[in-house]
C-alpha cells in the first residue's frame, strides 16, 4: 500500500470536482483529483448545454494530478483510500473536497433485478462504453429519457419510449407506446415488459428514469450528520455557509450535487466556493473574504432559485420541513438484491419491532449487502417513511460500512514472500 500527500484532495470529476481541482491547482496548490469512471465530466457530459461548460473546466486541471479509474472505498478522517488499477493506495491531504454527485437509483418494482435493467444513467453508460446488444431496447419516463431513447436509435437499437404522454423532444424514427412500466419479465436477464394496462413488449434492455439523490456515503462515513431536504433531491450532509462539513474532522468540504441537487453551472460555482474555502483554511488564499464572498455570489447566480433558498436555509442551520415520503409495493418485490429481503421481509421486521434503519438491517440483513446500501437504502427509508407513519428526515440513514465499493482481495492481501 503506498501513500500520496496532498494539499488538496478532491473527490469526483463532475462539474463541481473539476471546478474545484482547477481553482486550486491555479493558485500553485497540490492537487489529487479523484474519479471512479475512466472518463471526466459525469453526469454533465449528457446534459444538453452542460457539455461545453465541462469541456471548458478540463482545460483548467493542467497543473492537477488526475487519477481516473480510481475509486475512493473509505475516508478516515482526511486520508482516503482508493483502489487505483487494481491495488489500494492512501491519499493523506490536508483538505479535502467531496464532489461525489448524486446517483439514479431504481425504486423496487417486480423484475427490476434482472439483467438488462437499469437506470438512465446506467443506459448513458452503456452507450459510451458501447455495451449495446442488438436485441429491443424499452427507456421509461419523460423528456430525459427520450435523450437516451434518440441517441440509442441514431445507435442502430431498436427502442420504444414508454410515457404518460409522447415527449415533444423524441424523434419521429423511435417507437412510442403510452403508459407506464409495472415489470419486467424474464428469466435472468430481462426478455419483455408488461406496462399497467397489460400490454407486453419484447425488451433486451430496460432504462428507467429514476429518482436522483445525493450521494453521501462518504461524508457519512467521516461522521457528518445528514438531514432530509426534498427540494435538493433527499438526505444531504450538514454543512456552513463556506460548504464545510460538520464532523468531527476539520477541513471536509461538500459541493456540486453530493450537496444538493441543483444547475449544472451551480455545481460548478459550488465547487470553486469549496476550493477557496479550503484554501483559505490552509492560509494559502490571498484576499480571502472578498475571493470567498465573491464565489458565493457567483454560486447564488447560477442556482435554480428554489434550490438556492433551500440550501442557504441549511447552510443557516435552517431544520427542514417533515414530510412522511411513501412507498410501497407487492410482499414479493426484492427490496434488497444482495441479501433477498422481499417488502414482506420487511413487514415482518416492523411486527418484530424494528423501529429505524439499524433496526431492520440488524433484523433482515437490508443495506448490509456488498453494494453497501446504494440500490436499496432511499426504498427501505421511503417504506418506513410510510409503514410507520413517520416523517423520512426522523430515519436518518446511519454510516455505511466500508468499503463503500467492492475491493478485491488481492488488493490488500501482500502476496507471500519467495521464502515463504
Amino acid at each position: 500500500m503506498t501513500s500520496t500527500p496532498a494539499q488538496l484532495a478532491v473527490v469526483g470529476a463532475g462539474p463541481a470536482g473539476l471546478a474545484a481541482a482547477g481553482e486550486a491547482g491555479a493558485a500553485g496548490v497540490r492537487v489529487v483529483l479523484i474519479e471512479e469512471r475512466p472518463a471526466l465530466g459525469g453526469r454533465a457530459m449528457l446534459v444538453p448545454g452542460a457539455r461545453g461548460l465541462t469541456e471548458g473546466l478540463m482545460r483548467d486541471l493542467r497543473a492537477v494530478e488526475v487519477w481516473r479509474h480510481s475509486a475512493v472505498w473509505d475516508i478516515c478522517r482526511r486520508t482516503l483510500m482508493v483502489l487505483r488499477a487494481d491495488r489500494v493506495e492512501c491519499v493523506t491531504a490536508d483538505a479535502v473536497v467531496l464532489a461525489t454527485g448524486a446517483r439514479e437509483t431504481l425504486l423496487p418494482f417486480p423484475g427490476w433485478t434482472l439483467r438488462g435493467v437499469t437506470t438512465l444513467e446506467g443506459g448513458w453508460e452503456a452507450v459510451r462504453a458501447g455495451r449495446l446488444g442488438a436485441g429491443p431496447a424499452i427507456v421509461a419516463g419523460g423528456a430525459d429519457a427520450a435523450m437516451l431513447a434518440n441517441r440509442l436509435q441514431e445507435r442502430g437499437l431498436p427502442v420504444t419510449l414508454i410515457a404518460p404522454e409522447r415527449p415533444a423532444a423524441l424523434v419521429a424514427a423511435a417507437g412510442y407506446a403510452a403508459g407506464t412500466i409495472a415489470a419486467a419479465l424474464g428469466a435472468g436477464d430481462v426478455e419483455s415488459v408488461e406496462t399497467r394496462d397489460g400490454a407486453r413488449y419484447p425488451c433486451a434492455m430496460l432504462c428507467v428514469e429514476s429518482p436522483r439523490c445525493p450521494a453521501t456515503g462518504l461524508a457519512r462515513r467521516a461522521g457528518c450528520p445528514v438531514v432530509y431536504e426534498g427540494r435538493l433531491g433527499g438526505f444531504v450532509p450538514r454543512y456552513d455557509p463556506l460548504l464545510m462539513l460538520h464532523g468531527p474532522a476539520p477541513r471536509l468540504f461538500v459541493a456540486g450535487d453530493a450537496s444538493g441537487l441543483d444547475a449544472p453551472r451551480a455545481a460548478a460555482e459550488s465547487g470553486r466556493l469549496a476550493a477557496r474555502a479550503a484554501l483559505a483554511a490552509l492560509g494559502l488564499l490571498p484576499d480571502a473574504d472578498e475571493k470567498i464572498a465573491d464565489a458565493r455570489r457567483r454560486l447564488r447566480a447560477a442556482s435554480i432559485p428554489l434550490h438556492a433558498r433551500a440550501r442557504e436555509a441549511l447552510m443557516a442551520g435552517a431544520a427542514p420541513d417533515e414530510v412522511v415520503d411513501a412507498w410501497d409495493g407487492d410482499p414479493a418485490t426484492v427490496v434488497c438484491p444482495c441479501e433477498g429481503v422481499s417488502v414482506a421481509d420487511l413487514r415482518d421486521a416492523l411486527d418484530e419491532g424494528a423501529q429505524t434503519p439499524d433496526d431492520v438491517r440488524r433484523l433482515t440483513g437490508c443495506t448490509g449487502g456488498d453494494c453497501a446500501g446504494r440500490r436499496c437504502e432511499l426504498a427501505l427509508l421511503r417504506w418506513l417513511s410510510g409503514a410507520r407513519a413517520t416523517p423520512i428526515g426522523r430515519l436518518a440513514p446511519a454510516p455505511p460500512h466500508a468499503p463503500l465499493h467492492p475491493v478485491p482481495v488481492s488488493a490488500i492481501v501482500l502476496p507471500a514472500s519467495a521464502d515463504a
